[in-house]
């Protein structure tokens, strides 16, 4: 449909992923169109055939792919957004109902929960546990404080996490799919493998140069959180296959929520350093109180994209 609301059928090829070229179609007269309450509808008779030159003669079955996205001003379709495949060869000759998958596989969609449990659940408590809860949770656990050993789990956890998800959309995918959604989602997947052999190898706590791995890992896990973000929320778009586009807006409020209490901690933690306040009635802390909180609201979140993403199966 164009600037003017016209609704065009246009025929066209494309080889490889670059823009399809027009081809003129013999269709005059034989259109029917009409869009209502959002639904684009239309029917036509072309008398030209459909085949291919490269095709080998045989049964004329294909496999119907719909696929819908933006167009420009004068009606040039432009990069589809959303796809419908049909589960078998339809033969185009003949009317037969077919039914019909979406481009997305579970194994892809498998991929993006994985991700999205790491780096906004896991990943991210695990990073609130070493910046913000070491006098908070000091306690010993296991011969370490309890901040450290539930840090590093969580760390650990996300890391393979990570590694499963990257695993499973490329022996999934296999191939490259472009954009800049997998560049993301590799560079993730290689500074995360270097972070926990990089923490094996910290000097001790005392060492002049201890300073040095503090500085490098804390920069380091932050590019990570910011590049996995930004993956996420273009893997949402690939992945949302409702009309309004409604996970990558969850996805926003989730972020939200995220930064909202990195906020009150480090608010929490510069006013404990400057001793403006103490908990001298020994009453349960204020990083624990707003940790509690957190996990709630992040779990609320987590559990609304992960329903969104199976129903994008």
């Amino acid at each position: 449909m164009n600037s003017t609301g016209s609704i065009l059928v246009q025929r066209a090829y494309t080889t490889g992923k670059v823009a399809p070229t027009l081809r003129n179609s013999n269709t005059a007269g034989s259109i029917v169109s009409s869009y209502k309450d959002g639904v684009l509808k239309c029917s036509f008779i072309t008398e030209d055939g459909i085949s291919l030159q490269q095709r080998s003669n045989g049964n004329p079955t294909y496999y119907v792919f719909l696929v819908s996205g933006p167009s420009s001003a004068d009606g040039q379709i432009q990069k589809h957004t959303k796809t419908l495949i049909s589960q078998s060869a339809v033969d185009l000759s003949s009317f037969i109902s077919t039914g019909a998958q979406s481009g997305k596989s579970t194994v892809v969609l498998g991929h993006g929960a994985l991700m999205l449990i790491a780096w906004m659940t896991t990943g991210t408590i695990g990073m609130m546990m070493a910046r913000y809860m070491k006098s908070a949770a000091k306690k010993p656990f296991l011969a370490k404080a309890a901040w450290f050993q539930v840090h590093l789990i969580l760390m650990i956890l996300t890391v393979i996490l990570t590694i499963i998800a990257f695993i499973m959309v490329f022996a999934d995918v296999r191939n490259w799919s472009g954009g800049a959604h997998p560049v993301l989602g590799c560079i993730v997947m290689i500074l995360s493998f270097f972070q926990p052999i990089a923490a094996f190898f910290r000097p001790d706590p005392k060492h002049e140069r201890r300073f040095i791995f503090n500085w490098g890992h804390s920069i380091n896990a932050l590019v990570i959180k910011t590049l996995a973000v930004a993956a996420i929320f273009l893997g949402l778009v690939l992945v949302d296959s409702s009309p309004n586009q409604w996970l990558p807006k969850v996805m926003g409020g989730f972020f939200a929520w995220e930064v909202l209490f990195y906020i009150i901690l480090e608010i929490n933690m510069h006013l404990k350093t400057k001793d403006i306040y103490e908990n001298v009635n020994h009453k349960i802390p204020i990083e624990i109180v707003a940790l509690k909180i957190f996990i709630v609201g992040n779990l609320a979140f987590l559990i609304a994209l992960l329903v969104g993403i199976g129903q994008s199966a």
